[in-house]
This record gives structure tokens, sequence and C-alpha cells, in this order.
């Protein structure tokens, strides 16, 4: 074969090589965006077809449109990473059912199946579905047992969305419970910083480098939410500023409330849940050993994540 030929064939050869290489690696890129299917039903358990099923981001972006098939089934692709509300309306209808604080992670497929009811009473049915929807259950087990929190993905949609998708995220897992304030530890400066008892916690230290951005401060003012005995709050510094960590009143706080002098800036802190089991265990974990308001060891948290 003449020389030229030869390095003609050698090229081609060279070039399909590097043409597959880069397919390949196309190939084997992860996806950026989740996905949300399901399937929707009527109060039988009949499927429902042309129902528009919208993913609606709490934060910002587009929403995502589709409605569903002859088998009741849909799928919402491409979603961007996020935390959704998905709302289902039949054609003629206000929106029948809402699903708050739904994470959208890259790579993610998330099944989420709805029951409408149809009918005369659809309505008012509808609405006591959204009202059950409006908190989210999650559950922190750690060795001194579990503590369940209800997530009030109504009245503060940032703030529940948010530890949301640290939730989803795994991020919890392996987190840790790593400050006590209690009367021995805690020195008080009426009025504006009385007596407080608490317990905060946070993220696995490991994936701090993964954590996601701050947050706007959604304060008492907005929300209604007050913190008394058992709710669930953001520890922040400015306003604007909280990402992961989180605390447990075991007394009622007024001082953080919009108002209060417990901040400087009198903005509060950014209520969102409350507990609704295992406040003993929460009252356990105060009692743990301290070296100044740092648990020492801090109780770890096994794992966090929804329970309905």
């Amino acid at each position: 074969m003449p020389v030229q030929l030869r390095m003609a064939a050698a090229m081609v050869v060279a070039l399909l090589i590097v043409g597959g290489a880069v397919a390949a690696q196309e190939l084997q890129d992860p996806p950026s965006t989740g996905v949300f299917f399901g399937t929707v039903t009527d109060a039988s358990g009949k499927p429902l077809a042309a129902v528009k099923v919208v993913a609606r981001p709490i934060l910002e972006g587009p929403s995502i449109v589709t409605t569903t098939r002859t088998d009741g089934t849909y799928e919402l692709k491409d979603v961007p990473q996020g935390v959704y509300v998905l709302e289902f309306s039949m054609p003629g209808q206000p929106p029948a059912f809402k699903n708050n604080g739904l994470v959208a992670l890259a790579g993610s497929r998330q099944q989420v199946d709805v029951r409408l009811p149809v009918g005369s009473d659809s309505t008012s049915t509808a609405a006591a579905a959204a009202d059950d929807r409006a908190e989210v259950r999650v559950r922190l087990e750690t060795p001194l047992g579990n503590i369940d929190l209800a997530i009030d993905t109504g009245r503060a949609p940032i703030t529940a969305a948010n530890f949301l998708k640290y939730v989803d995220g795994g991020f919890y897992d392996g987190g840790r419970f790593h400050r006590a304030t209690r009367p021995d530890n805690y020195t008080p400066a009426p009025p504006n910083r009385p007596p407080m008892e608490i317990i905060q916690g946070g993220i696995n230290p490991d994936r701090r480098a993964q954590a996601f951005p701050p947050i706007p401060l959604e304060r008492t003012s907005v929300t209604g939410l007050k913190h008394v005995i058992g709710v669930v709050s953001m520890a922040r510094g400015a306003p604007d500023t909280a990402t992961s960590d989180f605390f447990i009143l075991l007394d009622n706080q007024p001082s953080l409330d919009v108002g209060g002098k417990r901040f400087d800036d009198e903005q509060g802190a950014a209520a969102f849940g409350r507990v609704v089991a295992g406040l003993d265990v929460v009252r356990k974990i105060q009692q743990q050993p301290v070296q100044g308001q740092n648990l020492t060891p801090p109780v770890p948290i096994l794992k966090a994540s929804r329970i309905r």
C-alpha cells in the first residue's frame, strides 16, 4: 500500500477512536436534572387522563408542565435541581391537590402517585388534602431515640424547602447535635437576651463543602410562627445567611421573633417546624456532657428521612 494511503487510513482510524471516546464520555456524563413521575387516579383507583401536572419551584425558576396519559401516568422530565410543589388539576376545576417540598436532585427519579377527589365535594376534599400535605414529617434518628418533626411547608415554604433539600440529599446522615444551652452553661443578659434552652444540630461535617447557598430569612411576622417550646428554627448570623444548622427550643423565646432583641437587627430567626414526637429525647440530648455550650462528645444524627 502506498505511503499516502497508509497515512490516510491511520488518520481515519485515529479519528474513529477519538470520536468513539468522545461519544463514550458523553454517554457517561451524569445527568444534571431529575424526574418526577407517577399515576393519578380517582377515589376508586380509576386512572385519570388529561390531568394537568405542574412542578412549580418554591424559590425561583421556570415551572415544568405535562398532562397525564390515558392510563393516568405522567412524567416530568428535565426538572432542574431544586425544591418544588407538584400541583394536579383537572380541566374546568381549580387545582385539586398540592404536594409540597419535593426535591429534585441530579439523576434522581421520584415517584409521586396521587388520588384526586372527583365529584360535587371535590373542592372541599381537595382543600383537606392540600392542608394535610402542608406539613412534611421528618424523623431524626439518634442513639438516644428518635425525634419526629412536622416541617411547615405551607407557612414557611423557603426555609422548609431548604431543610428538606438537605434531608433528601442525605446531608444530615452522619450529622450531629453539637450545642446545648441550659441554666448551668448559659449566661443571660436580660432583658434582650433572657435565659435560653435549646439544642443545635447540623449536617455531616464531611459534606460541608457541598452545602447549598444561604437562603432568605423568612420572618415570623410573615409566617405567623412563634418561637415556643418544641419549635424548630434555623441558626443564623446576619439576615439571609442561614444554611443547614437548626435548633430546637426547650423554652418559650419571644426574643427570637421579629421585634425581639436577641439579634441586634431585631429580625428574629426563621421558625419552620415543630417536634411532634420525641421531645423527651431532645431533653436527653440537652442534658449530655458539655464543655461550655459544646456537647462533648456531640450526639450523632444517625439518619434523617421523611416518614410520610
